[in-house]
């Protein structure tokens, strides 16, 4: 039998194991963490530093327009300045288009984004406390089971004691019960 402590600390007990399941569920697995950006993946992506020397539209407001070039030179005043040959080896705009856009990096995460997400050492360390709490409940388990045995262990031996010396009672009886019949058998003035 075991007494309204044991009960309550079991329901106790209990009432833990459930909180920690609760609290497992709601932890971010390895798995989940495998599927997030790491800085080595982000190395290869364009950084705002990057994007800085590219054209804007507002650089390209300072350009002239069509009605703005009438006024300038014409192509027999522009022979001598370089010429399409001379500037392949410049980028066209097809080498540009292989270049992120400001539209194609706002899909990305930024390191702003990145920081309320768990690092490795955060969910190293929450994997450390989690090892560290079921320890100490598996230590708390096993010290209320052994004092539980403990308990139940003196119990068994009081009934066996208990038990023997109604064993030895039993015994004595049923001798006294023989020496009393023999007793009545016997003529009574022998």
């Amino acid at each position: 039998m075991t007494t309204a402590q044991d009960h309550l600390a079991i329901q106790e007990i209990k009432k833990d194991i459930k909180e920690i399941k609760l609290r497992l569920k709601a932890t971010v697995t390895r798995d989940d963490a495998k599927s997030f950006a790491t800085k080595d993946d982000l190395k290869s992506f364009a950084t705002k530093d990057d994007l800085k020397s590219f054209a804007t539209k507002d650089d390209l407001k300072r350009f002239a327009t069509k009605d703005d070039l009438k006024s300038f030179a014409t192509k027999d005043d522009l022979k001598s300045f370089a010429t399409k040959d001379d500037l392949k080896r410049f980028a066209t705009k097809d080498d540009l288009k292989s270049f992120a856009t400001k539209d194609d990096l706002k899909r990305f995460a930024t390191k702003d984004d990145l920081k309320s997400f768990a690092t490795k050492d955060d969910l190293g360390d929450l994997e450390e406390r989690l090892d560290n709490k079921l320890v100490n409940f598996k230590s708390e388990i096993l010290n209320s089971v052994d004092q539980v045995m403990g308990e139940l262990k003196a119990i068994r031996e009081n009934q066996e004691v208990h038990d023997f010396a109604h064993s030895r009672i039993n015994d004595e009886l049923s001798d006294h019960e023989v020496r009393i019949r023999k007793l009545e058998k016997t003529p009574s003035g022998a």
